[in-house]
């Protein structure tokens, strides 16, 4: 909390450095930078899969024996979240834009399914640390198709990144045989480049709602994905360079891979609030 309350006050010294001129056009359709961060509120569905044959599916934690978490991660938990749009071109039609959030666990398990990781086993009932981070990356670069006084609609091309990092701690198994303590790691940088398609309509200069979507599949080779994107919204203006964003975001992210060097999927789904604070001048 005290980092976002650095950053507003940030934003509010920074942005009064700059003497623009007030309209009756809200600020989302015409400031050239617009930052915010705040916290994002998932509920998530994390599945993964390595070298074709693991299977990771419910997992109880050990302090509340409560079945209804994935990976042991609670679906209430806030993660923060960054975005950040520069529109760069003079008539400001063209424009770029970031994003980048973050959910990790570590907790320790007991296992109610058996879970094969690169071969070793790690069986049912076991005690196990269990430990993953995703961070998620996204960097757009659009172009306004239709603007007005109060809309603007557009689109463009970007990409996706996923940086994952997940591993198991625990007795382990191979071929029935005890192995003793064994840990598996995995990691991967995963990006999945998409197509995607905004819309704001602003009927003041205090409120504007908004809509985007971002969409792709593909299929080359032995690698398949595919990606959905979508977060409506509404923006009020406090004041002239700061303002609050409620969006929903659902997020769901695939991909598979079957080559020599790697066998695995990646099944990922995020869905809920977030609320942010924006500098914009």
């Amino acid at each position: 909390m005290k980092g976002i309350l650095t950053i507003v006050v940030f934003l509010v010294t920074f942005g009064s450095a700059f003497s623009q001129q007030e309209d009756d056009k809200h600020p989302l359709l015409t400031d050239r930078f617009i930052i915010g961060a705040g916290w994002y509120f998932p509920a998530r569905d994390v599945k993964l899969g390595v070298e074709g044959n693991i299977s990771i599916g419910e997992i109880e934690e050990l302090e509340d024996i409560d079945i209804d978490r994935t990976l042991g991660l609670n679906e209430g938990d806030k993660t923060f979240n960054f975005n950040f749009l520069w529109r760069f071109s003079k008539n400001k039609f063209w424009s770029v834009r970031g994003d980048y959030f973050r959910v990790g666990t570590s907790r320790n398990v007991i296992l109610d399914e058996e879970i094969e990781w690169d071969e070793i086993t790690y069986p049912v009932g076991g005690e196990a640390n269990v430990s993953y981070e995703i961070g998620l990356y996204r960097i757009f670069f659009r172009r306004a198709i239709s603007t007005g006084q109060k809309h603007e609609l557009g689109g463009g091309l970007g990409v996706h990144g996923l940086n994952f990092k997940a591993s198991i701690e625990g007795e382990g198994f191979v071929g029935g045989t005890s192995a003793g303590l064994e840990r598996s790691d995995i990691s991967a940088f995963l990006p999945l480049p998409n197509i995607g398609f905004w819309y704001i309509w602003a009927p003041t200069d205090r409120w504007a709602f908004s809509a985007s979507v971002d969409w792709f599949g593909i299929k080359i080779d032995n690698i398949s994905g595919g990606l959905w994107n979508v977060s409506p919204g509404v923006t009020f203006q406090i004041i002239r360079n700061l303002g609050v964003n409620v969006n929903y975001q659902f997020l769901k992210f695939n991909v598979d891979i079957n080559k020599d060097s790697f066998k695995g999927s990646f099944d990922l789904k995020f869905s809920g609030p977030a609320l942010r604070i924006l500098g914009n001048f």
